[in-house]
Protein backbone atom coordinates (compact mmCIF):
# COMPACT_ATOMS: atom_id res chain seq x y z
CA UNK A 1 0.00 0.00 0.00
CA UNK A 2 1.29 3.19 -1.29
CA UNK A 3 2.50 5.83 2.16
CA UNK A 4 0.32 8.59 2.14
CA UNK A 5 1.80 12.25 1.50
CA UNK A 6 1.05 13.30 5.52
CA UNK A 7 2.93 9.81 6.47
CA UNK A 8 5.84 10.23 3.57
CA UNK A 9 5.96 14.02 5.16
CA UNK A 10 6.67 12.86 9.02
CA UNK A 11 9.28 10.32 7.18
CA UNK A 12 10.82 13.72 5.90
CA UNK A 13 11.04 15.75 9.17
CA UNK A 14 12.57 13.11 10.92
CA UNK A 15 15.35 11.93 8.25
CA UNK A 16 16.32 15.59 7.58
CA UNK A 17 16.29 16.42 11.68
CA UNK A 18 18.57 13.56 12.37
CA UNK A 19 20.67 14.47 9.65
CA UNK A 20 20.72 18.37 10.68
CA UNK A 21 20.29 18.91 6.68
CA UNK A 22 18.30 21.86 7.11
CA UNK A 23 16.12 23.41 9.36
CA UNK A 24 12.52 23.02 7.86
CA UNK A 25 8.80 24.30 8.95
CA UNK A 26 5.57 22.50 8.06
CA UNK A 27 3.55 24.97 6.07
CA UNK A 28 0.31 25.02 7.91
CA UNK A 29 -3.19 26.35 5.67
CA UNK A 30 -6.83 26.23 6.49
CA UNK A 31 -9.61 28.06 6.63
CA UNK A 32 -12.31 29.56 9.32
CA UNK A 33 -15.09 32.17 10.14
CA UNK A 34 -15.14 35.10 11.59
CA UNK A 35 -17.89 37.11 13.04
CA UNK A 36 -19.79 38.38 15.99
CA UNK A 37 -20.42 35.62 18.59
CA UNK A 38 -24.75 35.29 19.32
CA UNK A 39 -24.58 32.61 21.06
CA UNK A 40 -22.30 29.22 22.31
CA UNK A 41 -23.24 26.20 23.62
CA UNK A 42 -21.04 23.51 24.23
CA UNK A 43 -19.10 23.38 20.90
CA UNK A 44 -21.31 24.95 18.65
CA UNK A 45 -21.01 28.61 17.92
CA UNK A 46 -24.02 31.02 15.95
CA UNK A 47 -21.80 34.12 14.35
CA UNK A 48 -23.89 37.33 13.04
CA UNK A 49 -22.61 38.32 9.99
CA UNK A 50 -20.59 35.63 9.17
CA UNK A 51 -17.62 35.50 6.29
CA UNK A 52 -15.35 32.62 5.79
CA UNK A 53 -11.77 33.55 5.38
CA UNK A 54 -8.65 31.58 4.72
CA UNK A 55 -5.23 31.57 6.72
CA UNK A 56 -1.79 30.90 5.73
CA UNK A 57 0.48 30.58 2.87
CA UNK A 58 -0.18 31.98 -1.00
CA UNK A 59 -1.17 29.61 -2.79
CA UNK A 60 0.83 26.81 -4.63
CA UNK A 61 3.32 26.94 -1.11
CA UNK A 62 5.31 24.23 -0.71
CA UNK A 63 4.30 21.68 2.15
CA UNK A 64 7.82 22.37 3.91
CA UNK A 65 10.13 25.36 4.00
CA UNK A 66 12.97 26.43 5.84
CA UNK A 67 16.53 27.29 5.70
CA UNK A 68 19.90 25.79 5.51
CA UNK A 69 23.24 27.45 6.44
CA UNK A 70 25.91 27.55 4.46
CA UNK A 71 29.50 28.86 4.19
CA UNK A 72 30.30 31.13 1.88
CA UNK A 73 33.39 31.26 0.12
CA UNK A 74 36.62 32.47 1.22
CA UNK A 75 36.71 35.85 -0.82
CA UNK A 76 33.79 36.32 0.89
CA UNK A 77 35.12 36.36 4.72
CA UNK A 78 33.93 33.09 4.99
CA UNK A 79 30.70 34.11 6.54
CA UNK A 80 27.49 31.93 7.00
CA UNK A 81 24.64 32.57 4.92
CA UNK A 82 20.88 31.02 5.48
CA UNK A 83 19.05 29.38 1.63
CA UNK A 84 15.51 29.42 1.42
CA UNK A 85 14.80 26.03 1.03
CA UNK A 86 11.58 23.88 0.34
CA UNK A 87 9.99 20.26 0.00
CA UNK A 88 7.18 19.99 -2.25
CA UNK A 89 5.85 16.58 -0.64
CA UNK A 90 3.94 14.16 -3.35
CA UNK A 91 3.17 10.25 -3.28
CA UNK A 92 4.48 8.07 -5.72
CA UNK A 93 1.32 9.00 -7.82
CA UNK A 94 0.39 12.66 -6.94
CA UNK A 95 1.61 15.72 -9.22
CA UNK A 96 2.20 18.91 -8.69
CA UNK A 97 -0.44 21.60 -9.63
CA UNK A 98 0.37 24.25 -11.88
CA UNK A 99 0.06 26.68 -8.68
CA UNK A 100 2.92 24.61 -7.04
CA UNK A 101 4.83 24.85 -9.83
CA UNK A 102 5.03 28.17 -10.85
CA UNK A 103 5.65 28.89 -7.31
CA UNK A 104 8.48 26.68 -7.26
CA UNK A 105 9.95 28.83 -10.56
CA UNK A 106 9.64 31.74 -8.46
CA UNK A 107 11.43 30.54 -5.67
CA UNK A 108 14.13 28.76 -7.68
CA UNK A 109 14.48 31.94 -9.61
CA UNK A 110 15.31 33.67 -6.05
CA UNK A 111 18.29 31.74 -5.48
CA UNK A 112 15.88 28.69 -3.04
CA UNK A 113 16.81 25.21 -3.35
CA UNK A 114 13.97 23.12 -3.53
CA UNK A 115 11.80 20.47 -5.20
CA UNK A 116 9.48 17.60 -5.10
CA UNK A 117 9.98 14.64 -2.48
CA UNK A 118 8.56 11.49 -2.68
CA UNK A 119 10.59 10.02 0.09
CA UNK A 120 13.00 10.84 2.58
CA UNK A 121 16.00 9.83 0.61
CA UNK A 122 14.79 11.99 -2.01
CA UNK A 123 14.19 15.01 0.03
CA UNK A 124 18.28 14.64 1.60
CA UNK A 125 19.55 14.58 -2.28
CA UNK A 126 17.67 17.99 -2.53
CA UNK A 127 18.84 19.86 0.41
CA UNK A 128 22.55 17.95 -0.08
CA UNK A 129 22.33 20.16 -3.37
CA UNK A 130 22.53 23.39 -1.42
CA UNK A 131 26.16 24.07 -1.43
CA UNK A 132 28.52 26.57 -2.29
Amino acid sequence: MDKSEHEIQNEIRVAVGAKQAATIFRANVGQAWAGELEKQTGNQVTLNDARRFSTGLPNGFPDLFGLKSITVTPDMVGSKLAVFVFLEVKTTRGRASAAQKHMHEFLQQAGAVGGIARSAGDALKILDACRV
